[in-house]
């Protein structure tokens, strides 16, 4: 439906009819979008395995593909960072839209000394955070997006604690949900403290709002630490030290890095992966460039220069 108002909306602005189309469809429809030779651009926002297939599919009529996947991004937090700017960042790098964001930074890698401090102020003010009606001022998180995406998260959280990851704040169900609202695809936040490098919860896209921290005790650990996966969507960088911030930021193997702060993309950014996290940028010049294509065109003023008799 918001993809419908929207072409409304352009329409109305004054883009001619038919210029944008909503086609609605299973994977079916994507599959025959992207196999059809008149389609010459396909941009795809979604997991690793249908990136996978979309690419493949594309080369057969070399289409240009735009792929922004999946990611497991770090958020790394220094010794001298502002620990309740720190913290913040975690909130919205895990708990906006319930946690529902590929760019978010599920992995929150903390330096040794401020662990404790840092657990402890994320922890009160994650309590504090209000689910319910999504249409309320006061709500600070709604339902995930589906039945299955629910059953899904709540079996990786139980799997998560049997492998061993310490369990710093368990709200995952919901104790003060509106009447009407009960039995609706509802999931409060999870906070999971020295998770082991063992576990799949370093290696999963969650999709939901649970956070794993981890502990580090140099720079050069946290960077390792930061760039030990097969995702390079984002990352983030929490230190009073621009000199080490830049530093870190250039170590990081990740499309986009955020120094102080977490998230904020406008439209002036360019935004895209590495590794399994997609190629290709939304925002900035760099968009332009993946939606166009060059022409080079050569007007002879003079006549040929031929070397031949």
């Amino acid at each position: 439906l918001t993809s419908n108002r929207l072409v409304q909306l352009l329409e109305s602005a004054g883009v001619p009819p038919g210029l944008v189309n909503v086609l609605h469809g299973d994977g079916s429809t994507g599959q025959l979008l992207v196999e059809n030779p008149r389609i010459k651009k396909v941009s795809l926002t979604g997991s690793v395995p249908t990136g996978i297939l979309i690419a493949k599919a594309a080369a057969d009529t070399l289409k240009h593909v735009t792929l922004e996947l999946g990611g497991k991004s770090p958020l790394v937090i220094f010794g001298d960072a502002d620990i309740d700017e720190a913290v913040s960042a975690a909130m919205m790098a895990n708990f906006c839209t319930q946690g529902e964001v590929c760019s978010n930074g599920t992995r929150v890698l903390v330096a040794k000394e401020v662990h404790a401090e840092f657990v402890k102020r994320l922890v009160l003010r994650t309590r504090k955070i209000r689910i319910g009606d999504p249409f309320a001022d006061t709500t600070n998180m709604g339902a995930l997006i589906s039945l299955p995406h629910l059953l899904k998260v709540q079996e990786a959280i139980e799997r998560y604690k049997a492998e061993g990851c310490g369990v710093a704040l368990d709200l995952s169900q919901p104790t003060s949900l509106p009447p009407a609202f009960k039995g609706g695809y509802f999931l409060g936040p999870v906070i999971f403290d020295n998770v082991p490098s063992s576990s799949s919860l370093l290696t999963e896209e969650v999709f939901g709002p649970v956070i794993a921290i981890q502990i580090f005790s140099s720079e050069a650990q946290a960077v390792a630490m930061a760039n030990d996966t097969e995702f390079g969507l984002a990352g983030g960088v929490f230190t009073s030290d621009f000199a080490r911030a830049h530093r870190v930021a250039a170590a990081l193997d990740a499309g986009t890095v955020w120094i102080n702060e977490y998230n904020p993309a406008p439209i002036e950014l360019p935004f895209g992966g590495r590794k399994m996290s997609g190629y290709g940028k939304e925002g900035g010049l760099e968009a332009i460039d993946a939606y166009t294509q060059i022409k080079s065109v050569y007007c002879a003023t003079t006549p040929v220069a031929c070397s031949f008799d």
